[in-house]
């Protein structure tokens, strides 16, 4: 691309992305005073309490996705569609900033999934190389890979660490003392999904490399991605992947993956179309190689733009601060209602999803029961899961606390 036409697309993107910026000004306005539930869409009697599964968008950004809709649709011509495919590269400039890491090494995919299989699929193996994995990583970090073994020869081994650990100290040895002689891969969910139990990334990453010095380092990010104030540089994590739809409150079927620099090499795609360019040696810089997957959604992307804004009117910090307390006010009020816990319950650990311990038949009945009783939509995951978010109130908490009490008798 000849450089005036990069700096048009520049001027154009920049225009466009600022002139949208009073839309959502009254929404951060909502969401950081008294009323945060005010910015979003959702009923009174269906309060969403799931933000480890999906969010609710903010209705800045959801009318975001429908006025780039509307714009591509009533112009399709070229400058137009170059104009709402510049904002993929604004969203890539916010994530990386908010993230600590550099622009070229973020990718913009689909989805924590997809985000995963890159790597997992990706990643340079030989036969016999082993794969070192929590037993509670999703699917996408743990069954992947599986599949990857049976096809390649490498092999997967699974560390354990018992809800009741009582320091970090002892996680971080559980898991240095588990990396052996033939391990190249080292994978973790940061918050587990079935658990909640959040593990502490840095000082894992910082003794398997005192332990491995070659090892790569992936770390799942979806239920920290938006609820937790991460810098990935202060992680030392190799890899580490997001979705939008979770906690970050943004538009479905988007995602990132980062990989650090030194590592893009060792990653093979496993998707190659547009926009990787016409050779086997991409065209494109960094980390996009990891997202030339054909045509996409380009008002959703566009409107991850205006969601990176938004995070930043409130602040990440901003975000984990209140996300915390309303978790530890929900936490603290199913304490008192004396129900029987999965997750842990020491702050060392504690995140915020909660997961109760439910018999698998009774989940159906809890979640109705629930919804009914106080009009909180929670999630049958390992037992009975509440993850409260930015937008949910003391409100919201006191009625989830009582409907769940009412049902007492369908827990474990």
């Amino acid at each position: 691309m000849k450089m005036e036409r990069r700096a048009f697309l520049k001027t154009l993107g920049g225009a466009s992305l600022a002139g949208t910026l009073g839309g959502y000004s009254a929404a951060i306005a909502q969401v950081t005073g008294a009323g945060p539930a005010a910015a979003f869409p959702f009923a009174d009697d269906k309060v969403p309490m799931n933000a480890a599964n999906l969010c609710p968008m903010p209705s800045a950004i959801s009318s975001a996705v429908a006025r780039y809709a509307g714009e591509l649709d009533v112009d399709m011509s070229d400058p137009n569609r170059r104009r709402i495919e510049a904002f993929k590269n604004d969203a890539r400039a916010g994530i990386a900033r908010q993230l600590g890491v550099k622009a070229e090494e973020i990718a913009v995919v689909r989805n924590t999934s997809e985000a995963n299989n890159i790597f997992v699929q990706g990643m340079s193996l030989d036969a016999g190389d082993e794969v070192l994995l929590w037993d509670q990583n999703h699917p996408s970090n743990s069954v992947a890979w599986e599949v990857r073994a049976s096809r390649t020869g490498c092999t997967v081994r699974y560390f354990s660490i018992p809800l009741d650990t009582a320091s970090i100290d002892e996680v971080v040895d559980l898991v240095a003392g588990s990396i052996g002689e033939r391990t190249r891969v080292l994978s973790f969910t940061h918050i587990s999904n079935v658990t909640g139990f959040r593990l502490p990334a840095a000082e894992i990453c910082a003794a398997a490399r005192r332990k491995a010095a070659g090892l790569h380092i992936h770390v799942d990010g979806a239920q920290t991605w938006g609820a937790v104030d991460v810098n990935l540089a202060d992680i030392g994590c190799d890899s580490f992947s997001g979705s939008a739809h979770k906690w970050y409150m943004g538009p479905r079927e988007v995602g990132m993956l980062f990989v650090r620099e030194a590592a893009q090499p060792n990653i093979w795609p496993g998707v190659v179309s547009v926009p990787w360019g016409d050779t086997a040696e991409p065209a494109v810089p960094g980390a996009r190689k990891f997202e030339a997957l054909g045509q996409r959604d380009d008002a959703a992307i566009a409107a991850l733009a205006e969601t990176v804004s938004f995070h930043d009117g409130i602040t990440p910090a901003g975000i984990e601060r209140r996300s915390r307390e309303i978790a530890d006010l929900l936490r603290e009020g199913l304490l008192e209602a004396d129900v029987p816990f999965v997750s842990s319950v020491n702050p060392n650990f504690t995140s915020s999803v909660i997961i109760l311990s439910a018999p698998q038949e009774n989940r159906r009945a809890l979640l109705e029961n629930v919804l009914r009783d106080g009009g909180v939509i929670l999630a049958g995951v390992n037992g009975l899961r509440l993850s409260p978010h930015y937008y949910n109130t003391p409100g919201h908490v006191e009625r989830a606390v009582a409907a769940v009490a009412k049902s007492r008798d369908l827990l474990g």
